[in-house]
Formats: C-alpha cells, structure tokens, sequence
C-alpha cells in the first residue's frame, strides 16, 4: 500500500468537485477509501482545509455546499486517515512558505513515501528527507501503475 500525505488545498478541491466523479482529487479519495493508498493527515492540515470552506465568502455560494457538509467532512477525513498526533516541526523545510512545514512536518513524522500537492513552493522542493513531493496527477498515474 503507497503512504502519502495530502495537503490542505488537494482537500479542499476534493470537496469542493464532489459532483465531478472524474476529477483527480475525488479519484485519489476513492483509493484512500477503496485501500490502495493509506492517507495519513495531522489535525492541523484538516482544520485548515475546513477553515477555509467555511469561511471562504465566495467558495460556499459558488459550490452550493452547507456548513454541516464541512463538519461531516472533517469527521470523515478524521476516520479515513491516520491521525499523526503533534509532529515534530520542521523549520526552514519550505523556504518560499514556512507555513507550509506543517505539512511536511506531518509527512516526515509519518514516515510515507508521497507528499501530494499543487503547491508550488511544496513541489519546488522535489522530495525532502525521502518523501517525494508530487503533483496529484502523477501520484494519480502512480497509484493507477502499481494496482493489481
């Protein structure tokens, strides 16, 4: 099984394309479900992606979502993955945007294989301590490869 962490903007996109069954985000969610990809998340990263479809003034309106859709799917995130407890910081690991070594610190502390992410100043990095750092089309393409 392929372990990976997903960050919080590849969570709020397989939210907010719930209705778009092709979509590459929801389709990486059906793998995390299905058992072929093991997730692992901190509550930092879930609660960032939640404060954003909450409070975001034109993402609920645009997508036509309620608050209580948010709050189920946080339980959900919150029972499909790993919960890794208080990890470890990394300062310094994403230079162009320290906010982002939350999420690598989460990755490290897990201990997966992929960081998945559209984030520029993440995928700029390339891997860091062994975790490749992976647009989700390519671990989508990798995920595909490596199932029976």
């Amino acid at each position: 099984m392929i372990k990976a962490v997903f960050d919080a903007n590849l969570l709020i996109s397989a939210f907010i394309s719930r209705d778009n069954p092709g979509g590459a985000t929801n389709e990486l969610l059906r793998f995390v479900i299905t058992g072929a990809v093991e997730l692992y998340l901190s509550v930092e990263i879930v609660d960032e992606a939640m404060e954003v479809l909450a409070d975001s003034p034109r993402l609920q309106p645009r997508y036509g979502y309620s608050l209580e859709q948010v709050g189920q799917y946080r339980a959900d995130l919150l029972t499909l993955a790993t919960i890794v407890d208080d990890p470890a910081p990394t300062p310094g690991a994403v230079p162009r945007d320290p906010d982002d070594d939350k999420i690598v610190a989460c990755a490290v502390a897990a201990g997966v294989e992929y960081l998945v992410s559209r984030d520029r100043d993440l995928l700029s990095l390339g891997t860091y301590a062994g975790i490749t750092i992976i647009a989700p089309e390519e671990f989508l393409q990798l995920v595909r490869d490596q199932r029976p």
